[in-house]
Order: structure tokens, then C-alpha cells, then sequence
């Protein structure tokens, strides 16, 4: 059985909050370009995709064409989430690459890697 839109919606919405942190921390340190760069395209991405959850989830309850509907839009969150997945990747690879990233920020980006890996396994078991 597929992933409920309220569930997904949920997670989306905790990621979101993770990569904040992120961002913040990312923010108020000395962190690395690198570092500042990939903790902020993971942002947009996360915003992205709970902006994609909002117009789509709508229109699934919608008459007959739900089923197909329905799909489409889970292959679409799966390749986005795909993608935020990688993202994640970059910003953790960058925080090793960093050296000395305070231990706040690199919780926050991992506590975010984490939350995203755990999503897309949740949806890739369906």
C-alpha cells in the first residue's frame, strides 16, 4: 500500500525543519562555501518538494483519475526526494570535507540526511 499524502506531507514537513536547523547552524558558524552552499540548495529542495506536496495532493482526491493521477505524482515525489537525497549526500560529504565543523552543524545536517534516507526507503517499499 502507497504512502498516505497526510504521512508523507508529515515527513516532508520534518525534514523541512531539519534542513532549517541546518541552515541555521550552517548560518551562525564559520562554515565552509562548500558547506553553506549544498546545507542551501538542500533548503530549496526540501521547500520545493512541500510546495509540490501542496498543489498535488489536492487534486489526487479528485474524481476518476485519481489512480493514475496518483501515480504519476508518486513518481514524481520519489525522483524528488531522489534528488534531495543527494543533496543531503553533498552537504555531509562537504561537512567532512570541512574539517572543523562545529558538532551542532554536523548533527543537524546528518539528523537531515537521516530523516531524508529513512523517507525514500519508506516510499521505495511503498
Amino acid at each position: 500500500m502507497p504512502m498516505q499524502t497526510e504521512q508523507f506531507k508529515e515527513r516532508i514537513n520534518q525534514i523541512e525543519q531539519c534542513v532549517d536547523e541546518a541552515q541555521t547552524c550552517v548560518q551562525q558558524s564559520q562554515a565552509s562555501p562548500e558547506l553553506r552552499q549544498s546545507v542551501e540548495t538542500l533548503h530549496q529542495q526540501a521547500r520545493q518538494i512541500k510546495q509540490q506536496m501542496q498543489a498535488t495532493g489536492g487534486q489526487q482526491q479528485q474524481g476518476g483519475q485519481q489512480q493514475q493521477g496518483g501515480q504519476g505524482g508518486q513518481d514524481q515525489l520519489q525522483q524528488a526526494v531522489n534528488q534531495l537525497e543527494q543533496s543531503a549526500d553533498r552537504a555531509e560529504q562537504a561537512c567532512r570535507s570541512a574539517g572543523n565543523v562545529d558538532p551542532k552543524t554536523q548533527q543537524a545536517v546528518q539528523r537531515a540526511h537521516n530523516e531524508i534516507s529513512n523517507l525514500k526507503k519508506q516510499i521505495q517499499m511503498g
